[in-house]
């Protein structure tokens, strides 16, 4: 019998993926990254049901209003394709390397597929994406991705519209 691990009973996935992205890009230290997830978790009972989005997930809407309102996150946030489903693999590809070429950036993917999960690329390659993730994913094979749902045979459908850019705020 295997062991539930994160995201197994829960949908916090999307809070997971924006502790660590301002891990990432701010380098917090645990004691900081604590505080900044009773304090996300303080805005998402103020704004919802908790329960409800514990066993629901975050909607990407939610992740923004999250990212806006909670200041000490410390993340300057930019949806490059919201709303645009045309985006192929290759131009998704091309722009987050580009982006993750300046240092302290990282980048929120909305996964489908084998994934219906949050996580954050913290660097890219020609051939995979490196993530920094809270069910234990380390990496996905460019091979084995697509951003159209025509292509099922890719077992990760990566969400354009569902890709947060981020980088620090804090000045």
């Amino acid at each position: 019998m295997d062991s539930y691990e994160q995201g197994s009973l829960d949908g916090l996935c999307g809070v997971y993926c924006i502790i660590n992205a301002s891990r990432i890009i701010n380098s917090f230290n645990d004691e900081k990254c604590t505080q900044l997830f009773k304090e996300v978790i303080a805005f998402l009972n103020h704004k919802q049901s908790l329960a409800e989005l514990l066993v629901n997930g975050l909607d990407i809407n939610l992740i923004g209003q999250i990212m806006n309102n909670v200041k000490s996150l410390g993340l300057k946030k930019e949806q490059p394709y919201r709303g645009r489903s045309d985006i192929s693999l290759r131009e998704l590809w091309a722009s987050m390397q580009d982006f993750l070429e300046e240092p302290n950036r990282a980048i929120l993917l909305g996964l489908g597929g084998a994934h219906d999960h949050w996580t954050v690329v913290q660097s890219i390659s020609d051939k995979q994406i490196y993530l920094a993730d809270s069910i234990g994913l380390k990496r996905l094979n460019r091979s084995s991705c697509t951003t159209s749902e025509r292509f099922k045979q890719r077992r990760n459908l990566i969400c354009p519209s569902y890709t947060y850019f981020l980088q620090s705020a804090i000045k």
